[in-house]
C-alpha cells in the first residue's frame, strides 16, 4: 500500500493520473530566469524571454505578458497557429511598431512564433523565423527553447533558459492616461514640419521641425534675448497607442515629458497633461496667413502664452 501511495505521487509529479493519462501541465504564472543549466541543450547566452515574464494559459488561448521598458508588451493568442498582431510601444520620440505572432499546443508544449515585423509609422512588413519552444519539467519549472547567435560561433545554435515560477506579482501595467485620447496618425500634423522663426523686440524664438516620417517627427526650439540663448528644448511628435504624444524635454530636462493629443482637426493639434504643473495644454494651430501659431496654457489662475511663428523654409 505505501509503495502504492508514494507511486501514485511519482506519476502526480510527472503529470500522470491514476489512470495512466497524460495531464497536461499549467503553464500559467509568473516565470523569473535562473541560471540553472538546461536538460538537454546549452544555456542561452541571456534570457530567452527576458528576465520574468508572464504567461496566462486557459484552454485553447494564452496570454504573454512581458516588461519591456516602462511598458507592458501583451500577447494575446488562439493557441491554432492563426496570427495575431501586437503592438511594440516605442521608446521616447519613437512611434509604435509591432510584431505579427502565432503559437500552438500539442498538450504538452507550446511552440510560439514570430512571423514578421512592422516598422514605426506602419510599411510593409519584414518576414521573420523566431521559434520558441516551451516546455515544462516540473510543476514549477519551464523551459524555453530557441535559437540565438553565441558568441564565436559563426552560426546561431539552439539554446534553451530555464525559469521558476515566482511567487511575485508582475509590475503593474502603466496607468491610463488620464485624457481621452483622439485618434489620429503622424500625417495628420505634417503641416507642423518646418523652420519656424518669431519675436519681439530684442527676444526671438524659433522651432525647427523634421518631416512627418517613421511614426515621429522631432524638433529643436530656443529662445535668444539680445543674440544670446536664454533657453532651450527637444521635442517630439510620435505615434502610439492609435493617437500622438507630444513629449518634451525643456533645457534637456529629464525625465521627459508627455502631452496627449485630446483634439485634432485639419488645422489645429491640441496635447494636454491634467497632472504638469505648467503648461497643462499646449494647442498648434495653422492661421489663414500661414503662421504657425503656438498656445501654452494651464488652470485657470495661470496666464495663457501665445507664441506666432512665420515659416523661414
Amino acid at each position: 500500500m505505501k509503495r502504492m501511495v508514494w507511486m501514485l505521487g511519482v506519476l502526480a509529479a510527472l503529470g500522470v493520473t491514476a489512470s495512466g493519462q497524460n495531464q497536461a501541465p499549467s503553464f500559467s504564472g509568473v516565470w523569473a530566469a535562473t541560471k540553472d543549466a538546461p536538460a538537454a541543450l546549452p544555456a542561452a547566452p541571456s534570457a530567452i524571454l527576458g528576465q520574468r515574464f508572464e504567461l496566462k494559459h486557459a484552454g485553447s488561448r494564452l496570454a504573454v505578458i512581458r516588461p519591456v521598458r516602462d511598458f507592458a508588451i501583451v500577447t494575446d493568442l488562439a493557441l491554432d497557429g492563426s496570427e495575431t498582431r501586437t503592438r511594440v510601444p516605442g521608446a521616447m520620440c519613437l512611434g509604435d511598431a509591432a510584431v505579427v505572432n502565432a503559437a500552438t499546443f500539442d498538450g504538452r508544449a507550446i511552440t510560439f512564433r514570430t512571423t514578421a515585423s512592422i516598422p514605426q509609422g506602419g510599411g510593409p512588413p519584414t518576414p521573420l523565423a523566431i521559434t520558441l519552444i516551451l516546455r515544462t519539467t516540473s510543476p514549477d519549472t519551464l523551459e524555453v527553447e530557441g535559437t540565438m547567435r553565441v558568441s564565436g560561433d559563426p552560426a546561431p545554435r539552439q539554446v534553451a533558459t530555464v525559469y521558476r515560477r515566482s511567487t511575485e506579482p508582475m509590475p503593474n501595467l502603466p496607468a491610463a492616461p488620464a485624457v481621452k485620447l483622439a485618434p489620429a496618425r503622424l500625417a495628420d500634423v505634417a503641416w507642423i514640419a518646418g523652420t519656424w522663426t518669431g519675436g519681439e523686440g530684442t527676444s526671438a524664438f524659433e522651432e525647427r521641425w523634421s518631416p512627418a516620417s517613421g511614426g515621429s517627427m522631432l524638433a529643436t526650439s530656443r529662445t535668444l534675448r539680445a543674440g544670446a540663448v536664454t533657453a532651450f528644448e527637444f521635442l517630439c511628435i510620435a505615434e502610439r497607442s492609435g493617437s500622438l504624444v507630444y513629449t518634451a524635454m525643456p533645457n534637456g530636462r529629464t525625465p521627459a515629458t508627455d502631452f496627449m493629443l485630446t483634439a485634432i482637426d485639419p488645422t489645429s493639434a491640441t496635447f494636454e497633461n491634467p497632472g504638469h504643473d505648467f503648461p497643462k495644454k499646449i494647442r498648434y494651430a495653422r492661421r489663414a496667413d500661414g503662421a504657425l501659431e503656438a498656445i501654452i496654457s494651464g488652470d485657470a489662475k495661470q496666464r495663457v502664452t501665445t507664441f506666432v511663428f512665420k515659416r523661414q523654409y
